[in-house]
């Protein structure tokens, strides 16, 4: 019978080996799933290391790194036994334990991805002892993997001893692992990432005190200090240090928000100063449970969550978002995942904008995750999209141009082209719109980033494009298409609106490939937007031809791109050159009806367009345009609208050009021979002068020219008409050709509608002689020198031309219209050559015409007429009387053998004729001064004789009392035939006599100083003028007697002495030097009121002064 003791035996083996077969089973599997494992074998190191201490413990861990192996060792607390058995075993010895991740567990096997030698080294608690072992996996079946775990156990059992192994040092556990060329590359591909994921793992694990790293000679060492606790959101700030051989290099912070069931951590970097969001690249897994799960790298969320409530998977490379039993845990886990996402988003946000954190865009940076079998995809996108509209709703993005102010990421415009080497001049462009927020430059393809993961992320947006915030080339265009005109665009843009555009068509081209031609973008020349279908490019670049289109509605302007726009390729738009515009304007111009030519604006672009051809020198066209002539008065003519005529008149320029010289001839000629008067506010004297030398006009009515000699030209100006029959044949043709030169006025001809046509009243004809007598004549340079000497091979003598060809068609012309018999109301007229009877009738009811035949020209003008001046200015005389008169001074004047060149002389001279009009003004004074004088002698003695009635004794004389006197037509003396002034004297008085039509009466200096010699018996009698001559009783009214003139003189006489010594002093002059005063006409001028206030009459002052002899 079998024994007790033996069954147990073999129960325990069976049950080893059974354990044995299963452990070297998952050793396998892991092997054959290496990829999937190798990342994590550090991380199971440090997990066992941080599980062998308390919570009120901390640890520290060193790894060493070589060529051949890798070492493993920390501070934590000595092996249970228990421990070192169960992990021989391979059997987890802390699933029970609180706090415990699980220790030297299935997870454990990843380590031996390293090596599955490990030569362990430890110590026991309660000082058991201390052991070193080899711990063997390498082995290649079953029954070989169980014997060499009993080698393990038996080389554990006789290891242990009571001196530690590792002298006495700190680190006590040490794991070593000899590597082969897998172990090798395992190691390397686990240790890629620890520089990254120490310092994050240390922030989850308080106890993990510091990790230092040993490879190549090169020590790193990573801690963590908490710097801040930022209580109003409950993030605690931590510097993460790494020092790198004994050098302390700081560069990465960390921000953790606790939460009751997670924490959230987001990493940030220095750099130049300023603290940027740290990107987390896809060495960084997201989630923690404690420790990194391996495998949550790519997940698509940017910030790292830790939470002890994970259910993780059991290969701890994530935790279940997705539903697999009825049992399971996904709704706690989905729960922490999305307060950790919306909740805590929103803290770093307004933390990171209070500390002015860079690189916020990390925020956005969400994406689809990888394709897990153990998320739940549309869930986690929900939640995604959920955290992003959050964050999108609160301002703390920094933008462009505004350094305190913040924005939504809703009210952001991010440029976004397919094109991406065209993304910096997007944004350029969109940097100059004064409304849009845009992000900073420096950050532009981070949030371009951004918006692409945002598209991907939402549901309901197919491409990046259709995202509110994202602004591509097309949202531009649409933008433009709201504009109306350049000045809206302006008052958008930071910069000139064409400045802006120029950037933007090149650009529209470089992404779309081509210019939109029917988008309303394209900027015109009149500064609005229209559709490129249609327009042109302005190589011609006049604005003088673009100003002239819009006034006749061609309004080049609407379809010529802006000068301001730099040429750029567009298909179909051609090239709008000069030749274009001059065509399009000429052919519109000429099509112009007549009463579109009533539009004034049809006019002046008819007369800017001929200055432009004019100014260009562009003759050809102009024979080809229509000129528009007539008045704009309404009258009796019409507009002309025609080609320049190519006769021998031609147009003549405007009348207001001409008629301020021509103001005669204007009223003659028609309207319709000259251009229009709205020419003349756009051509100038020398554009005139271009038209006039290319045989267009003429500059002037007087036309000089130079032409063949014909028959009928030689008829009017040959000086002696038998001249004629020698240049002429038998024929009566010409024998001889030769040039004439000679002056004509423009349409004064016979022609139908010509001057003289015009010509059917005895008013028209007065016109016409009024205009050649007096304004023709002066006009004509050729007048004065009226002939010219042709000398021709075959003649003996010269022939003689004269040169005013216009007088002498008037000489031969029937056009003086003369009245004839009239019948019954209706005149007659009959039209004659000149003549000094005919012309005499047409002058003798115009006294100014008549005056300017005593004018050189104007007598030579009729002399050539064959008309006597003499003889017509005698028959213009009104009378036979005055025809008599002159007749008789004539005669005198010829008979007197007086020289006919002194007699115009002394008519021309204007100093002889004002002497002797002085002459005979001064005859007439005296004349009617001693009119007056007789007049107020007789009222003298009519008084005197009153007087001498009564006993008086008087006398009264009139004397002459000196040569000084003065006859103006203001104030003048009593002369007598002798040229001396006379006065009267009554006894012992002397009275002066003064006429005036002025407010005063003129004393000579003479005069004067006899009033004050005599004051005591001088008066001056003034006789006021009213323009009538005075009669006794006119007299006796009005002349005033000034019995004291000589004391009032006497007043400024001495002052008038004085002047007169000092400028007697100066005359004779000091030390050589004189000063000489030519005489003036010194006056003493008795004003008015003094006779007004006396109010002597004569009577008066005989009564008065004389009295007293009668008494």
């Amino acid at each position: 019978m079998i024994e007790k003791e033996f069954v147990q035996q073999r129960r325990k083996e069976i049950a080893e080996i059974r354990h044995a077969d299963s452990v070297y089973r998952d050793i396998q599997a892991r092997e054959e799933e290496r990829e999937e494992y190798e990342k994590r074998w550090f991380w199971e190191l440090l997990q066992n290391a941080k599980d062998s201490i308390e919570e009120n413990q901390s640890i520290r861990v060193k790894i060493e790194i070589t060529d051949k192996q890798i070492s493993f060792s920390h501070t934590g607390n000595p092996f249970e036994l228990d421990d070192i058995l169960s992990l021989i075993i391979q059997g987890s010895s802390k699933n029970n334990k609180e706090g415990k991740t699980g220790r030297f567990g299935t997870g454990f096997m990843t380590t031996y991805l390293l090596s599955k030698r490990v030569h362990i080294i430890g110590k026991l608690t309660e000082n058991q002892g201390c052991f070193s072992f080899l711990l063997n996996r390498d082995a290649t079946d079953n029954d070989h993997f169980y014997r060499l775990q009993l080698d393990s156990n038996e080389e554990f059992d006789n290891s242990i001893r009571e001196e530690s192994y590792l002298d006495k040092g700190e680190f006590q556990t040490l794991f070593t692992y000899e590597l082969d060329s897998k172990g090798k590359e395992t190691a390397k591909i686990g240790l890629l990432c620890l520089d990254e994921l120490i310092p994050i793992t240390q922030l989850f694990n308080e106890q993990i005190e510091s990790v230092t790293v040993t490879e190549n000679g090169t020590t790193k060492t990573f801690s963590k200090i908490l710097l801040d606790t930022h209580e109003e959101v409950g993030i605690a700030e931590w510097q993460i240090n790494t020092v790198v051989d004994n050098i302390e290099c700081v560069s990465l912070k960390a921000y953790i928000q606790k939460d009751n069931n997670f924490e959230a951590c987001i990493i940030t970097q220095l750099q130049e100063d300023k603290e940027f969001i740290f990107p987390l690249t896809p060495n960084y897994p997201r989630l923690y449970y404690t420790f990194p799960l391996i495998g949550t790298e790519e997940i698509g969320i940017p910030i790292i969550i830790n939470s002890t409530n994970f259910d993780p998977r059991v290969e701890r490379d994530g935790i279940y978002l997705k539903k697999v039993s009825e049992e399971g845990s996904e709704s706690s886990n989905k729960e922490i995942i999305n307060k950790a996402l919306t909740k805590s988003m929103l803290s770093f946000a307004n933390l990171f904008k209070s500390k002015n954190i860079k690189g916020l865009y990390e925020l956005f940076s969400f994406d689809l995750s990888k394709d897990l079998k153990w998320i739940d995809h549309k869930w986690f996108t929900d939640v995604k999209e959920k955290a992003i509209e959050l964050l999108a709703s609160e301002e703390f993005i920094h933008y462009n141009g505004a350094d305190e102010k913040y924005s939504r990421l809703s009210d952001l415009t991010i440029s976004f082209t397919d094109k991406k080497e065209y993304t910096s001049e997007l944004w350029n462009l969109l940097s100059e719109i004064k409304y849009l927020r845009i992000p900073l430059h420096i950050e532009l393809f981070n949030w371009i980033k951004v918006a692409e993961k945002i598209a991907i992320i939402k549901q309901n947006v197919e491409s990046t494009y259709d995202l509110d915030f994202v602004w591509g080339i097309n949202e531009l265009i649409e933008t433009i298409e709201e504009k109306e005109s350049l000045s809206e665009l302006d008052d958008s843009l930071n910069i000139q609106g064409h400045v802006w555009l120029n950037r933007f068509y090149s650009l529209v081209v470089k992404i779309k490939g081509q210019f939109p031609l029917g988008n309303r973008i394209s900027l015109n020349q009149k500064d609005n937007f229209r559709k490129a279908e249609g327009i042109s490019w302005d190589i011609s670049k006049d604005d003088e031809l673009v100003a002239i289109s819009d006034l006749i509605e061609l309004n080049f302007g609407e379809r010529l791109f802006s000068r301001h726009i730099i040429e750029f390729s567009i298909s179909s738009v051609e090239r709008f050159s000069i030749q274009n515009a001059i065509s399009e304007l000429k052919s519109e111009l000429n099509d112009l009806t007549e009463t579109a030519l009533v539009n004034i604006k049809n006019q002046e672009a008819s007369a800017r367009l001929l200055k432009w051809l004019i100014v260009k020198g562009h003759k050809d066209i102009i024979k080809d345009l229509k000129v528009l002539t007539g008045a704009n008065k309404k009258n009796e003519e019409s507009f002309g609208y025609d080609h320049f005529p190519k006769t021998d008149h031609l147009l003549l320029t405007p009348k207001v050009y001409f008629e301020a010289e021509f103001p005669l001839y204007a009223n003659l000629v028609r309207d319709k021979d000259c251009l229009n008067e709205v020419y003349n506010i756009f051509l100038e004297t020398e554009d005139y002068a271009y038209l006039n030398n290319n045989g267009f006009v003429h500059l002037t009515p007087i036309v000089i020219k130079t032409e063949n000699a014909t028959v009928k030209l030689l008829e009017h100006l040959l000086v002696h008409e038998n001249d004629l029959n020698l240049l002429r044949d038998a024929d009566g043709q010409l024998k001889y050709k030769f040039e004439v030169s000679f002056s004509d006025f423009a349409y004064l001809t016979t022609s139908d509608g010509h001057i003289y046509g015009r010509n059917t009243t005895q008013k028209s004809s007065l016109e016409r002689l009024k205009f050649m007598l007096t304004e023709a004549v002066d006009k004509d340079g050729l007048f004065d020198e009226d002939k010219q000497k042709i000398t021709l091979e075959g003649l003996e003598n010269p022939i003689y031309l004269r040169q005013s060809l216009w007088v002498y068609r008037a000489r031969g012309l029937n056009w003086i219209n003369v009245k004839t018999q009239s019948e019954g109301s209706e005149a007659k007229f009959v039209s004659e050559t000149p003549s000094s009877k005919n012309l005499s009738e047409l002058l003798k009811n115009d006294d100014g015409l008549i005056k300017t035949i005593r004018g050189a020209r104007q007598q030579s003008f009729l002399n050539k007429l064959g008309v006597g001046v003499s003889d017509l200015i005698r028959n213009t005389l009104p009378s036979d009387e005055l025809r008599l008169s002159w007749d008789k001074a004539i005669t005198n004047m010829i008979t007197s053998d007086a020289d006919p060149e002194l007699v115009q002389e002394i008519f021309n001279d204007p100093g002889i004729k004002k002497e002797y009009e002085r002459r005979l003004n001064e005859r007439k004074l005296i004349g009617r001064n001693q009119s007056i004088g007789k007049l107020i002698e007789i009222l003298f003695k009519e008084y005197i004789d009153d007087l001498r009635s009564k006993g008086a004794s008087l006398n009264i004389d009139r004397r002459p009392f000196g040569s000084d006197y003065i006859l103006t037509e203001e104030s003048s003396d009593l002369v007598n035939a002798n040229g001396e002034r006379e006065g009267f004297k009554i006894n012992d008085w002397l009275i002066e006599l003064k006429a005036t039509g002025r407010e005063y009466a003129a004393m000579t200096p003479l005069q004067a100083q006899k009033a004050t010699e005599e004051k005591d018996n001088y008066a001056l009698v003034v006789v006021p003028l009213n323009g009538a001559d005075p009669d006794v009783e006119y007299l006796r009214q009005h002349a005033k007697v000034i019995s004291n003139i000589g004391y009032r003189i006497n007043n400024i006489y001495p002052d008038y002495n004085e002047v007169e010594i000092r400028k007697s002093d100066l005359n004779s002059g000091k030390d050589g030097i004189s000063v000489n005063i030519e005489d003036q006409n010194i006056r003493f001028n008795v004003n008015s009121e003094i006779w007004v206030s006396e109010e002597t009459n004569i009577e008066g002052f005989i009564k008065l002064i004389f009295k007293g002899i009668t008494d």
